[in-house]
């Protein structure tokens, strides 16, 4: 008896088979590399936020104690009310011609806890956003906070999705200039104010921090 010829059942679902694990494959190599190429994105506009964030955030700080006299026109750390919200804020003033004007700085979580804002503050007194005063002090609940600018939007990055804070502030006095340009004066010294915060690669490595530091010129210790 002869054999038969040509594709059996059997074959032809072989067949299918075979290409549909390669369709599989294909797909789920497409899928990493789309994940990859949108990880990429999203990491490379935080770290430009971030870095954009800080390089503005340098400029407005330098501005703090210009035109007024004494030491008590920059606080380093407060805890100031924002739309219903406490936040801890760092908070300066300065005077422009004649108005004094108070600003400060913060991170603070979006609406929806998801992200991060580095925002920009202005100070008011009173609700009806007078301007502010060379004398009040910069912790006093007379003075209202407003969000002026946002600086920054960063991504969490944490790995249980808390959104934690990702900038931070501190503070010494020591002699500086600003962005570290010639030779201080020994004889004097300033406040010294460093931003801190993390790039993606830093988050996800768990490396270091950038640290930049602002030297407060207008404001002798």
């Amino acid at each position: 008896m002869k054999s038969q010829l040509g594709t059996t059942l059997i074959g032809l679902l072989v067949g299918l088979v075979i290409s549909m694990l390669c369709i599989i494959a294909v797909l789920s190599v497409y899928r990493t590399m789309v994940k990859t190429g949108v990880d990429s994105r999203v990491a490379s506009t935080h770290d430009t936020q971030l870095q954009s964030g800080f390089t503005t955030a340098q400029m407005f700080l330098q501005n703090a104690g210009f035109g007024l006299d004494g030491s008590s026109h920059f606080l380093q750390s407060d805890t100031i009310s924002i739309d219903s919200k406490n936040v801890n804020a760092i908070l300066w003033r300065f005077k422009e011609g004649s108005t004094v004007v108070c600003q400060g700085l913060a991170d603070v979580a979006t609406a929806d806890n998801k992200k991060r804002s580095f925002i920009l503050l202005n100070g008011f007194l009173g609700e009806t956003e007078t301007n502010c005063s060379e004398t009040e002090s910069l912790s006093s609940t007379t003075i209202k906070w407003k969000v002026k600018a946002t600086l920054a939007e960063l991504e969490d990055y944490s790995l249980d999705k808390s959104n934690p804070k990702q900038i931070n502030f501190e503070q010494s006095t020591t002699n500086c200039t600003p962005y570290g340009a010639g030779d201080p004066d020994v004889n004097t010294q300033h406040p010294l104010v460093t931003i801190l915060a993390q790039t993606s690669t830093q988050k996800i490595a768990g490396l270091g921090q950038i640290k930049v530091p602002v030297c407060l010129m207008n404001i002798t210790a």
